[in-house]
């Protein structure tokens, strides 16, 4: 009875194991490329995005670290798909362990560069959301309105600019009077000879 329960037990714990594993694993993020030379081609680490102002990927004990302002885009791709024997794509059927190659433009001093890290394909989006809200935000151009209604309605928001419209409005209608009133033999509005 002993032997069958240790047998049990054992069988139990070496079952729950390799699915813990597993689970792990994809949580692991390779890189495979890029015009990075410090990082080596195939290390595999994690991301770090915690941080406010640098993305931070940690391998083999090293940080390599990008400010987030110097990110110009990313994107992702489908990663290379293995084949066994050169014949049959080696793909998961589980859509949460597929693979996907998330690419990171960068323009530093130096000029542009890229970053390729394969990894799950759920990880690689919520990182690229994190990487897109976290970029700092784009200026919008001067004269340019934010909103549509902006033209239509007076709000807190831009008042100022109805406020400078209004006292140039009055100016070229103050002009316009000064310039009629100074031509002899032109009417008034409204009036007649």
């Amino acid at each position: 009875m002993f032997s069958i329960r240790q047998i049990l037990v054992s069988t139990l714990i070496f079952a729950a194991v390799p699915p813990a594993v597993v689970r792990g694993a994809s949580d692991t993020v390779q890189y495979v490329g890029g015009t990075v030379k410090s990082i080596p081609v195939n290390s595999v680490g994690w991301f770090n995005l915690d941080d406010a102002k640098e993305f931070r990927f940690n391998y083999n004990g090293v940080v390599y670290r990008l400010p987030y302002e110097q990110i110009t885009g990313t994107q992702i791709e489908k990663a290379d798909v293995k084949h066994v024997m050169r014949v049959i794509p080696q793909e998961s059927l589980i859509f949460t362990h597929r693979k996907r190659t998330l690419v990171i433009n960068y323009t530093d001093p130096t000029g542009p560069g890229t970053l390729n890290f394969e990894l799950a394909a759920y990880r690689a989006a919520d990182a690229q959301q994190t990487i897109a809200a976290k970029k700092a935000p784009v200026a919008p151009v001067a004269g340019d309105s934010a909103w549509w209604g902006d033209k239509y309605w007076k709000t807190l928001r831009n008042k100022s600019a109805w406020d400078a419209q209004a006292a140039q409005n009055a100016q070229a209608a103050q002009n316009a009077q000064a310039t009629a009133a100074t031509q002899p033999g032109q009417l008034p509005p409204g009036g007649t000879k």
